[in-house]
């Protein structure tokens, strides 16, 4: 029976839902008024169920409806952009898709993104750039670059925002600290040990809101060494100069170990950001197989069971860390 459905009823019952009545409906459509009632009839007739029930002033849609209509959109919204697509291959090669990336950022993510436009448009080039996360947010504002994988908060004039991950905050130190020999770390006992901390100056705005995080539990920390990658951080740590609070989904070197911070859940969110209208026309087509991605993602188990934490935990959540 929804063979029977076409384009075309999408577009009709999207009309009748914002018009809120069918004489209107059907002057916006460019068709007859009788015509759009027989259509209308027909699909509940094809689909065995109610689609618009009468009202003092005018029509609503039935639940049903609500939901076929919330699925046209979607629907006629990919139709849009594959015809879009298909016809930037044929007319003219695809641009290359010239994507940013946080040193930040999980690789894992990066290569997923790439993967699934490479998936979508094989023959289009992929050129990265890496770059602090004030930087890729204007080159992405003024279109140098066509999105930008960076961490929360990501913030922009006209710009996108799709989450893609979540890891949480843990402590990061030498395997042979002492306090390594516990399964979590109170924030009493980070002290003055955490001195080690990503460049400022990348990321404002994420600074400020964990020193306020920190603070809510009692830290105070003294900023003493900052880098703008990863792997320095963990070189200054190896090094003994301090502790550092890192992704939980990094992966560590030798001689280096991580631990949960106690009473507290803080979390880094990456996500990809792009212009609400994108001059890469696979942006949109690209945004859709990613959700599509995450969503089976999410029906996976998970690769590996959390580390432990306490069952008396408050937790205290800091989803926009940079």
């Amino acid at each position: 029976m929804s063979d029977l459905l076409e384009f075309r009823h999408f577009r009709y019952l999207i009309a009748v839902a914002e018009e809120q009545n069918i004489t209107r409906a059907a002057k916006r459509l460019f068709v007859a008024q009788p015509s759009l009632s027989a259509q209308l009839k027909s699909m509940e007739e094809s689909l065995l169920v109610d689609l618009l029930v009468r009202d003092p002033k005018g029509i609503k849609l039935t639940p049903a409806a609500e939901v076929l209509t919330a699925g046209a959109r979607q629907i006629l919204a990919l139709r849009d952009d594959v015809i879009a697509a298909a016809r930037a291959s044929h007319n003219v090669a695809i641009a290359p898709l010239r994507i940013g990336f946080s040193p930040f950022v999980d690789r894992a993510l990066l290569q997923m993104v790439c993967g699934a436009h490479t998936d979508l448009f094989p023959d289009s080039e992929i050129m990265p750039k890496s770059g602090d996360h004030v930087e890729l947010l204007s080159l992405v504002e003024r279109g140098l670059i066509d999105a930008a994988l960076v961490t929360l908060p990501a913030e922009g004039m006209g710009l996108n925002m799709q989450p893609l991950a979540q890891d949480r905050l843990v402590v990061c130190m030498k395997a042979n600290d002492p306090a390594a020999k516990h399964d979590e770390i109170a924030p009493s006992a980070l002290g003055k040990k955490l001195t080690i901390f990503r460049e400022p100056r990348q990321h404002p705005e994420a600074h400020r809101r964990l020193i306020e995080m920190l603070s809510e539990v009692g830290v105070h920390p003294e900023v003493v060494s900052t880098t703008g990658s990863p792997h320095d951080i963990q070189w200054m740590v190896k090094s003994g100069y301090g502790h550092a609070l890192i992704s939980e989904g990094w992966e560590v070197e030798d001689g280096i170990v991580t631990r949960p911070v106690a009473g507290v859940n803080w979390m880094v969110e990456s996500v990809l950001n792009s212009k609400k209208f994108p001059t890469q026309r696979t942006i949109p087509a690209l945004l859709r197989e990613l959700k599509k991605r995450l969503r089976m993602q999410a029906h996976l188990p998970p690769a590996k069971p959390p580390l432990s934490v306490r069952s008396t935990v408050v937790k205290r959540t800091l989803p926009l860390f940079g």
